[in-house]
């Protein structure tokens, strides 16, 4: 300040002199720099020369000005005509600066400078091409006090090049209008600034950030007192915005609105009473602040939130592409509560009137309600209860559920039943975990009576009655795979099927894969055929199912071997009609001969020794085989399904050990149905 005020000094005796002495018409000062509180002048130049009218023709350059630590210019002159009898004004101004932020501009400014009494005021325009178009006043009075006014327009680029990462490219235009006013000409009171933007847009150089044809305002009040504190008012009222992963375009029902007080003092910041609407989606307020090096700290509670738009708009996004939540839609209202520093610290919600629906219809839960709270730090609770639903088509009923929640785990605190297919479904034990950034799922549980006949109808499969009941071992989910770590066993058909090894890859997907091996123990062919329609069969029956593997719930591959099994008190009888089927099923045209084809006509039932046949299906062929196995089947070419006991004797031989599966599966569907299936070849 005092280099100011020596030059100021300098100055005024200058003048004085200059207009005492008419021969003393040139002033001329130079410096090599002048510095002040954040501030550097670098090789000023203020020539001052007296004109004849009276006035006098003051002349300012400099080489270089920086202010703070990226303002500043290269390379500036100023030059105005000033009158120093009675108030000093200084007329006509001008200026050209060549500033490192803006390129080349152009300034025409006047006013009064210093009034005798203390009061001042000045005009300007400042216009650049990268600048644009800005006009000021300022005003001060004897007291001190000033105020000012600014309104300009300008590139949207040019003043989104600080805010935004370098090598940005950035579109559209501002108009901006601002008022301030200070009890001293070196101390600001308070200050409103109003920005509009048009046809905003930007963009990243990788493309995942975007904006394009944005339209908004802002409002900012700050003022001063001990601490900076004022308010700030977004109007988002047209455009689109992505930041990958997530995409939002400006709602057609109102301008999204973003407001909040805040509030800036030494060493920290703080948002208060922060309010975000969106129009169509919901409402949230929060909070934020940061008190020196501590970490961040904030909250959001967001109230009435449609979940159709939001799960929509905001979850899918950041879930895995292509897994189940991924392809769900949700509906209903929440609020959400929501605290975090650092990370998430804890969350409340409430969901009422839910529903989740897979498009493709593979899922759908109606009348979802749940509420809860959980904490990174120590327990919490959920509840979670649904209506009805529907998996892969099949119904299930209401739930019931009470969890407890760790900070990554979720434990069910009791049983818990779903009705299913006539019968239901009992869970236990359920436990999920998110710890690895994935979620995993495991429980064990029952299956108690369900219906067949729906069962098999739903999915397409041959149709067929009675019941299933089923003890459930531990069950896993991960990464889309539904898996089991044991045996699971079913009462059916007087017998027991168990499955080992029952994984599901893709579960819920568009191409789901089965992968198990299956027992059969026992299982009585009277009430199975009876099912089917195939024609009567009584006895036992024992066999295996090795490599299953179903792709979208049909046979790619395995190995199956069915055959019969003596059961004490259990005859092995067969029926004319199932003979019939039963050769067919094996490639022939039915029981030939004349001896045997007589037997079918004046008998009914017959005894049989023996009863089997195996499938092998590998692309598409199916290799068969008889009660001898696969091996035996190979060393000719026919193979035996059937060995009769007794008299009449009728024996079932098969011919054609290759067929197509497609084939195969159209001569079962023609026996159940009655009907004489059509006759092809390997």
């Amino acid at each position: 300040m005092r280099r100011w005020g020596a030059l100021l000094a300098v100055l005024g005796l200058g003048l004085s002199h200059g207009c005492a002495q008419a021969r003393a018409t040139i002033l001329e000062l130079r410096a090599q720099s002048i510095t002040g509180p954040g501030f550097s002048l670098q090789q000023p130049r203020l020539r001052l020369h007296t004109l004849g009218h009276g006035g006098e023709r003051i002349d300012l350059s400099s080489a270089a000005l920086q202010f703070g630590r990226h303002g500043g210019w290269q390379q500036a002159t100023f030059a105005c005509t000033l009158h120093t009898s009675g108030p000093w004004r200084c007329d006509a101004g001008t200026g050209q600066i060549l500033s490192r932020a803006y390129g080349p501009l152009s300034l025409h400014f006047s006013g009064a400078i210093a009034a005798l009494n203390g009061a001042a005021g000045m005009q300007l325009t400042l216009r650049g091409k990268r600048a644009g178009d800005w006009r000021g006043q300022w005003q001060s009075t004897a007291g001190g006090t000033w105020h000012g006014h600014l309104q300009g327009q300008a590139p949207a680029q040019t003043w989104l090049a600080s805010l935004l990462p370098p090598h940005w490219h950035s579109s559209g235009t501002l108009v901006v209008t601002g008022q301030a006013q200070g009890a001293s000409w070196h101390e600001l009171s308070i200050a409103a600034v109003d920005v509009e933007a048009h046809n905003l847009g930007w963009q990243s150089p990788d493309g995942l950030q975007a904006a394009e044809h944005g339209r908004a305002s802002l409002r900012v009040v700050a003022m001063h007192a001990t601490d900076w504190r004022g308010s700030a008012v977004l109007h988002w009222q047209k455009g689109a915005l992505l930041w990958t992963p997530w995409f939002a375009e400006a709602p057609k029902e109102g301008p999204v609105q973003l407001s909040s007080n805040w509030l800036v003092g030494k060493g920290f910041w703080e948002l208060r009473d922060g309010e975000l609407r969106w129009p169509g989606l919901g409402q949230a307020g929060f909070r934020a602040g940061r008190m020196g090096r501590q970490p961040l700290a904030w909250s959001l509670d967001a109230r009435e939130v449609q979940m159709r738009p939001f799960y929509a708009q905001w979850i899918r996004p950041i879930l895995s592409t292509g897994s189940v939540p991924a392809r769900l839609d949700a509906a209903g209202v929440a609020e959400i509560a929501l605290r975090f520093g650092p990370g998430l610290r804890s969350a409340r919600w409430r969901w009422r009137d839910g529903a989740l629906t897979d498009p493709r219809g593979y899922l759908r839960i109606d009348g979802i309600s749940s509420s809860g709270h959980w904490s990174a730090t120590g327990p919490g609770r959920a509840g979670l209860n649904w209506r009805e639903g529907a998996v892969y088509a099949l119904p299930f009923g209401a739930l019931d559920g009470d969890f407890t929640l760790g900070p990554h785990t979720l434990e069910s605190r009791s049983p818990m039943q779903v009705a299913l297919l006539g019968g239901s479904i009992g869970l236990r034990n359920l436990r999920a975990s998110w710890r690895t950034g994935r979620l995993s799922l495991r429980m064990n549980g029952a299956l108690h009576d369900l219906q067949l006949a729906p069962l098999t109808r739903d999915l397409g499969w041959p149709p067929f009655s009675g019941t299933l009941s089923a003890s459930l071992p531990q069950l896993a989910y991960a990464d889309g795979r539904l898996s089991t770590d044991g045996t699971l066993a079913a009462q059916v058909f007087g017998g027991q099927v168990e499955v080992r090894d029952l994984a599901i890859s893709h579960f819920l997907g568009t191409a789901p894969v089965l992968t198990a091996d299956i027992r059969l123990h026992r299982l009585h062919l009277r009430p199975m055929t009876d099912v089917f329609h195939f024609g009567y069969i009584n006895g036992a029956l024992d066999g295996y199912i090795h490599h299953l593997v179903l792709l979208d719930w049909r046979p790619v591959s395995f190995d199956a071997r069915l055959y019969s099994q003596r059961e004490p008190g259990l005859e092995q009888e067969i029926s004319a009609t199932a003979i019939e089927n039963l050769s067919r099923l094996g490639g022939g045209g039915g029981i030939g001969g004349l001896f045997q084809g007589l037997y079918l006509r004046l008998f009914k039932t017959f005894h049989y020794e023996k009863l089997g046949m195996g499938v092998r299906l590998t692309d598409g062929v199916a290799e068969l085989s008889g009660i001898g196995g696969a091996e035996d089947a190979e060393k000719s070419d026919h193979f035996t399904l059937l060995q009769g006991a007794g008299l009449p004797r009728v024996n079932i031989v098969g011919y054609n050990r290759r067929t197509q599966w497609s084939e195969l599966v159209s001569r079962l569907l023609a026996a159940i149905r009655g009907e004489t299936p059509i006759q092809g070849g390997p």
